[in-house]
């Protein structure tokens, strides 16, 4: 049975004053999502650009010697792991370290230092810093599995920028692994699961050969990676990797190095926008299983208009009703030609 994609559409009816007081329809879209029957509400487009922010003063004042994450303070300030779980306290990688959180959100919680220059834009990033951080954060999973033989779920997850949640301007990922899941990974494990004895499927995999066939929100193809667009989106944009790969055992230093050039792709697309901050995450079962599959999960973060106002509000927190400005069809057919174009 093919992917349901099911929308309602409702219609505001009013005098506008930017159109000379013409009564006018305006439409808002509820978008369910395939697996879980959550919504999201389409509000389409005003046609106001997102203005980008600029950080470089903000990382003069916080570079050296107030950053932890910087060259002469990383190995120095930054805390290390028991010497069971990591010989001499830290991983080190070309540019990356990892060592751990000192206020965890987890059982086990790694942070990865992703390059030693302190402030890197989006334009500034590379393949090797990308895949190395993710290698390295593979290197320290592997461990915590060996260690800790409880341990179910495992996420790698990224803040870029102030806007997205960053506390450190320093460039960084998290790793985290633990046997109770976030309410993200309870549900997307249970729905799978419940899609797989339903249908025999698994379903991000019949996702993607979905939207490859409709090429409605079907971006691209990096190596191991099929990407898309959320016919619902969790936020503006909502980009979704779906990762040849079921399990952690199943990954390899190719699935990094062809994330880290989707990213890139998507960092040029971000840049044309005006968009500069994003929360990302990698989601990776642990032990393989016929409904479940590795995925990332990619969504810009901004601030809108001269008050510089969150794009996340009562409907997203309390509501937990995702807005989005762009119709997840034009996203996907803007974002495909960066990848075209990168190949």
């Amino acid at each position: 049975m093919p992917i349901s994609f099911r929308k309602h559409e409702e219609f505001f009816t009013f005098h506008d004053p930017m159109h000379d007081g013409k009564l006018i329809d305006r439409k808002t879209e509820m978008r369910f999502d395939p697996l879980t029957g959550e919504t999201s509400r389409i509000i389409f487009d005003p046609g106001a650009p997102f203005v980008p922010k600029d950080f470089a003063p903000l990382a003069k004042e916080t570079e050296g010697p107030k950053c932890p994450f910087c060259p002469e303070n990383v190995s120095k300030i930054t805390p290390r792991f028991p010497d069971e779980l990591v010989e001499g306290g830290r991983f080190i990688g070309k540019e990356a370290v990892v060592f751990p959180n000192l206020f965890p959100y987890s059982k086990h919680n790694a942070v990865v230092r992703m390059s030693e220059q302190h402030f890197v834009k989006l334009e500034e990033f590379t393949e090797s810093i990308i895949a190395d951080s993710f290698k390295a954060a593979h290197r320290y999973i592997e461990k915590v599995l060996e260690f800790d033989d409880q341990t179910e779920y495992v996420s790698v997850n990224w803040n870029y920028l102030p806007p997205s949640g960053g506390s450190i301007l320093h460039p960084h990922i998290q790793v985290l692994a633990s046997e109770l899941p976030t309410n993200y990974q309870s549900k997307i494990t249970s729905d799978s699961r419940a899609y797989y004895d339903k249908e025999g499927d698994n379903y991000l995999t019949s996702l993607a050969t979905e939207e490859r066939n409709l090429e409605e929100r079907w971006i691209s193809q990096e190596g191991s990676i099929s990407w898309l667009h959320a016919y619902a989106p969790k936020s503006h944009y909502d980009f979704i990797g779906v990762f040849e790969a079921p399990s952690f055992n199943d990954l390899g230093s190719e699935n990094y190095e062809d994330l880290a050039k989707s990213m890139l792709h998507f960092f040029l697309y971000f840049k044309e926008q005006g968009v500069e901050s994003f929360n990302a995450i990698l989601h990776i079962p642990v032990k393989k299983h016929a409904a479940e599959q590795v995925h990332f999960r990619l969504i810009p973060r901004m601030t809108i208009g001269m008050l510089e106002t969150s794009d996340m509000n009562v409907f997203t927190f309390l509501q937990g009703e995702p807005l989005s400005l762009k119709a997840p069809e034009t996203v996907a057919k803007e974002v495909r030609k960066f990848f075209i174009e990168g190949k």
